[in-house]
């Protein structure tokens, strides 16, 4: 009787032990809340082009990487399925050079947008824990910097700066490798008011984009 005893009060005391680690158990690896990502991407926009022209008497090259974008982003994520973001990158740039008779001109642009935002990933999209789709939308100063260098009969040389507002929203898809990396795309609409000159061959950078990204994630998250 006493060894029965015994092992009833073990029981009493090991089952609610139990019942509580189970109802609590280990954190889930996947959830986002309280951790912070870093995210690089790389995309393009509509705009995208490059060439060149010859002529007679003459010769124009031009050199465009116009339509190229890239960023390096932060998400804090407040919640499991918001994120507070902030991101800085290219939204274009170009170059171009061309020579006539004497005369010889070098033009360099570049617009860099600092857009601040959130993202939405709800779960109740996700398949699973590697695929979760994802709203992202953003708002910031897109800057414009641009220079014209000149040589020959008119010889001169001149750099300004633009400033515009600009939105930037989008829908995407995240794959999770790990706990820690992901890899993602983006298909997007920047919309951004005219800057007061032109940037490059352009006063208005409005454009869709797409877009690839790794993201690290880091932090224990919190429950």
């Amino acid at each position: 009787m006493s060894i029965l005893k015994s092992l009833v009060s073990i029981l009493a005391v090991a089952l609610p032990i139990s019942a509580t680690a189970q109802t609590t158990g280990p954190a889930n690896p996947h959830s986002l809340r309280g951790k912070h990502e870093i995210e690089v991407s790389i995309g393009l926009l509509s705009a995208l082009s490059a060439g060149s022209e010859v002529s007679v008497g003459s010769v124009e090259m031009t050199s465009e990487v116009n339509g190229i974008i890239g960023s390096l982003g932060y998400s804090y994520w407040f919640a499991d399925e918001w994120a507070a973001t902030v991101s800085l990158g290219i939204a274009n740039a170009d170059v171009s050079t061309s020579a006539s008779g004497w005369n010889a001109a070098v033009e360099s642009a570049v617009v860099i947008p600092l857009l601040f935002g959130v993202k939405y990933k709800p779960l109740g999209l996700a398949v699973g824990d590697a695929l979760r789709p994802y709203l992202c939308a953003s708002l910031g100063p897109y800057f414009g910097f641009a220079s014209d260098v000149r040589a020959g009969t008119t010889t001169g040389a001149e750099s300004y700066s633009e400033a515009a507002l600009g939105t930037r929203a989008g829908v995407g898809m995240d794959l999770s490798l790990s706990t820690r990396f992901a890899l993602g795309f983006t298909l997007g609409y920047r919309l951004v008011s005219d800057f007061g000159r032109r940037i490059g061959s352009e006063k208005n950078h409005s454009s869709p984009e797409f877009s690839l990204s790794l993201g690290i994630v880091l932090g224990r998250g919190q429950e």
